[in-house]
């Protein structure tokens, strides 16, 4: 404390000084302390989440935060949140009891939540769950800043939404452990939740509270006992090292699994998985190298995970990597990284790496005694690795004083207080000044050379989202890259405000947004800057267009992962388990992990053609393009769903998703002595942190979905446009060498057996013979595989065991009451695959069968007919009836034309 002591002293001899040279300056002691400018009030809500999900236990948050002044340094930032400087209030449109509600103490006056990142927050809570057809609320929050008797607000929209839930709930969390050999008992521990995802709003619902997390292997992997947690809370997960450094050291595989607490009042114990909320965590010998520090200026709100791992998109911005020192200005935010190396045991000659910006919780972060040059106490968080560095004015008072060393030497240690696994940065501080503005398209689409950008107006079509970038002239001496702007030191204007306005005005990001009843028409969008001597500004051209109606939606996919830039149109793909996936060699992933499938619309005023967009036009038609199709994946009006069944084709008129999924149909009498069971949940669902990625739920499925887009045109949470295309997904079990055997060219060499569409007599497209026949197998197969079936004895039966009864299709050696089919996936495959692309022997029956079924092929699930199927008995052909065809329409729907 000595050093801060003689610091301060030598700035305060700087005001004596300046005020014997007549005082008035910047640096006088007479001058006014720095107060909060109400004129640079901005509230903002924290993370852009403005939609708040009715489930009756959410929340989301709003904050306000202003600059300063002094009367004669205007602008002074960084921000400060005053959040709890805010009288708070909503608008009375919330209904009857009320959908949202400002947090509370119990004496009912204002209780504000204090966050590492975003300082004070307000919450706004939903304690009422709202039906699904319940209608959207339109609402506002207000704060009111009240300074000298007069007072001044901010004005925010937002809304609370039914929840519609997207697929089945997700455990979250850390899917890669990496553990010391060298280490004796070394251990991680993290956590999980379990969350619920929508489609209507990007917040998810933290429903751990309702469950027990359990663990495939508890000597791998243990959960806390302490469960169920608290709402919103979070299980921790214990990895325990199996390895040795003389040992047999191959990575280990670990399945964490969700149970209802209701109903397993033993917690974890005798539990099953449902085969659905599953996550799969790989755990590797890796030994701990070493640790570089960076760090990012101005990072996005969501640069660092729950789990502190650094967004792949960040990594680029965190400096110092190369360097034991940089420079930073002052009034910026600062995010410190540690990238952490381990030496891959498996493969001597590779490094893996991980860019961490926290450590489970420990304090890692620190910085050293009498370093001056942050705002904020303390000067690092020794959790997060999140600093704030001393305001404009104040940088100027340090650096007229003079002797005063503007540097700091931050340290990183992620090895348990081990010295070798430390590093340091020294950070040097420059002045916040800036020469140089760029106005950057967060989507990529930054050709300056290609004319204005385009925004679509009165459409469902969400705005631009820009980024502003600033170059401070004392980093590199004006040459350095650009960096994020700050917060609140910026303005964003448009010169059409009644075409469309910048919102927020300003922040970093902000998102150019039509406004009701736009016209066409030239804009310039403004970007200034405010934290220099005099303001800086920038443009960057827009035109504004209305597109006109949707006339049509479309579905493609993305067939090869490793050309993202190219598109195909089509109706068939397969998914399998990534666990297997991620460690075949190179050459041998037939069976991929994920599917990604692209939305782009059709509108009634654009030009061009409709054909597949190419290469150069897969973010949208652009100034040069050829094709008037949109890309319109990321908008926030465009929904993917995947249900159970199979794309018709041009069979039904419209086309559309065939399914047995009504209300969960309880399917009886599927086999003798099996009994009734409701039908579960589709194979595969979106991923909610990729919009367009189809994956695998749960390891052990296998299931045809039926893949669509939708569209909500109207701004009603309703969306009633389905894509003209779809498409059937196989998911399949794909867990060793046994199975993969009969599945890795399932997808690449067999799709047009499985699409095969060859009716007799029938003049239009169908959905195939086998894929109907697949969807049948799995309303047996996949309600077995996705519960677990129970030994007699309570233990569960081991999931390479239910694989090898798949394919095999002998479910009775595992559990009494499950069917004998016959014959498995194996042999099904395996007939296929000796019939090459023709039609295989055998199947020729199966097309004269169903010929009189037409539009409801082999689905039927009465009596014993999937053991016909799958036996391909020729002869139990011969004994059909009527009540076949009546049960396989009754299943699917009269859809015969």
């Amino acid at each position: 404390m000595k050093s801060i002591k003689i610091a301060m002293s030598l700035v305060f001899a700087s005001f004596l000084l300046a005020a014997c040279g007549g005082g008035g300056d910047a640096r006088s002691p007479d001058r006014p302390g720095l107060t909060i400018d109400p004129a640079t009030l901005r509230m903002e809500f924290v993370n852009n989440v403005s939609t708040l999900p009715g489930t009756g236990n959410s929340r989301i948050s709003v904050r306000m935060l202003a600059l300063r002044s002094d009367g004669i340094n205007k602008n002074v930032g960084p921000e400060m949140v005053i959040t709890d400087q805010v009288r708070w209030q909503l608008s009375a449109n919330l209904g009857s009891p009320e959908k949202a509600e400002l947090d509370v103490n119990d004496d009912g006056s204002p209780k504000f939540r204090n966050t590492v990142r975003d300082g004070k927050v307000q919450d706004i809570l939903n304690r009422v769950q709202m039906g699904v057809d319940d209608a959207t609320i339109n609402a506002t929050v207000t704060g009111i800043f009240t300074k000298s008797g007069k007072t001044f607000s901010k004005t925010l929209p937002f809304t609370v939404v039914p929840p519609t839930p997207a697929g089945s709930p997700k455990i979250v969390g850390k899917e890669l452990i990496l553990l010391d050999p060298l280490i004796e008992n070394d251990s991680e521990t993290t956590n999980y939740r379990l969350l619920q995802y929508f489609t209507n709003t990007p917040i998810p619902e933290n429903i751990t509270d309702t469950v027990y997390i359990c663990s495939s292997d508890t000597t791998l992997a243990e959960p806390s006992a302490d469960q169920p947690v608290a709402l919103n809370g979070s299980v921790p997960v214990t990895y325990k090292s199996p390895f040795t450094s003389d040992g047999n050291n191959a990575e280990r595989q670990v399945t964490l699994f969700a149970v209802d607490a209701d109903s397993n009042p033993n917690g974890c114990v005798g539990a099953t998985s449902d085969g659905i909320r599953e996550l799969t965590v790989t755990i590797k010998p890796a030994t701990f190298a070493k640790v570089d520090i960076c760090a990012i200026i101005n990072p996005d709100t969501a640069a660092c995970d729950a789990g502190g791992v650094l967004a792949q998109g960040s990594i680029a911005s965190c400096k110092g990597l190369d360097s034991n020192n940089i420079s930073v200005p002052a009034a910026q935010r600062l995010q410190f990284v540690a990238r952490l190396t381990y030496n891959n045991v498996q493969n001597p000659g590779q490094t893996l790496q991980v860019y961490q910006c926290s450590d489970n919780g420990n304090d890692v972060w620190s910085a050293r005694d009498g370093d001056l040059i942050y705002s904020t106490d303390p000067k690092v968080d020794p959790k997060e690795g999140f600093a704030v560095t001393v305001d404009g004015a104040t940088y100027d008072d340090l650096k007229a004083a003079g002797g005063i060393a503007l540097t700091s030497v931050v340290t990183g240690n992620f090895g348990n207080n081990v010295p070798d696994l430390a590093d340091t940065l020294e950070l040097n501080l420059v002045g916040p000044r800036v020469d140089e503005l760029k106005i950057e398209r967060v989507d990529g689409l930054n050709n300056d050379t290609n004319g204005p950008d385009t925004l679509y107006v009165n459409s469902f079509l969400d705005g631009i989202e820009y980024r502003a970038l600033c170059k401070f002239t004392e980093l590199a001496g004006g040459t350095g890259a650009f960096e994020a702007c700050p917060n609140g030191l910026i303005e964003w204007e448009s010169s059409v405000p009644t075409t469309a306005l910048p919102v927020p005005d300003t922040s970093v990001n902000t998102t150019l947004t039509a406004q009701a009843g736009a016209s066409e028409g030239p804009l310039e969008l403004k970007l200034t800057y405010f934290g220099s001597d005099e303001p800086v500004s920038v443009t960057r051209p827009v035109n504004a267009v209305d597109p006109g109606a949707l006339t049509e939606l479309r579905l493609f996919m993305v067939p090869n992962g490793n050309e993202p830039d190219t598109l195909a149109d089509d109706e068939f793909a397969c998914v399998g388990r990534d666990d297997l996936v991620g460690s075949l060699e190179d050459g041998e992933q037939f069976v991929r992990g994920g599917q990604q499938f692209e939305a782009y619309a059709n509108f009634s005023n654009l030009q061009g053609s409709t054909a597949l967009p190419t290469e150069g036009d897969l973010l949208g038609a652009g100034n040069d393009s050829t094709t008037r199709l949109l890309r319109v994946t990321d908008q926030s009006r465009i929904a993917f769903t995947a249900i159970p069944g199979f794309w018709s084709g041009d069979f039904a008129d419209p086309a559309e998703c065939q399914t047995a999924v009504n209300d969960s149909i309880p399917v009886g009498d599927i086999s003798d002595g099996i009994g009734e069971f409701a039908v579960v949940d589709g194979a595969a669902s979106f991923d909610p942190n990729q919009k367009g990625r189809l994956r695998s739920d749960g390891l052990l499925r296998l299931s045809t979905v039926c893949v669509q887009a939708q569209a909500d045109t109207d701004s009603d949470s309703t969306f009633e446009t389905q894509s003209v295309d779809g498409a059937s997904v196989l998911v399949l079990p794909a867990a060793d060498d046994n199975l993969l055997s009969f599945s890795n060219e399932l997808c690449s060499v067999l799709e047009p057996v499985l699409t095969l569409s060859s009716f007799p007599g029938v003049g239009f497209e169908t959905p195939g013979v086998i894929l109907p026949v697949i969807y049948g197998v799995s309303l047996v197969a996949d309600p077995l595989l996705a519960t677990l079936i129970q030994n007699d004895d309570g233990g569960t039966i081991p999931a390479e065991a239910i694989v090898e009864a798949l394919v095999t299709g002998d479910f009775s050696t595992l559990d009494p009451s499950a069917p004998d089919l016959g014959a498995g996936l194996g042999d099904l495959t395996s007939l296929l695959l000796t019939g090459g692309d023709q039609l295989p022997a055998g199947l020729n029956v199966i097309v004269d069968a169903v010929d009189a079924c037409l539009v409801a092929p082999v689905t039927s699930v009465v009596g014993g007919i999937l053991d016909t199927l799958l036996g391909f008995n020729i002869e139990d052909f011969q004994n059909f009836d009527q009540t076949f065809y009546d049960d396989c329409i009754n299943l699917f729907g009269d859809l015969a034309p």
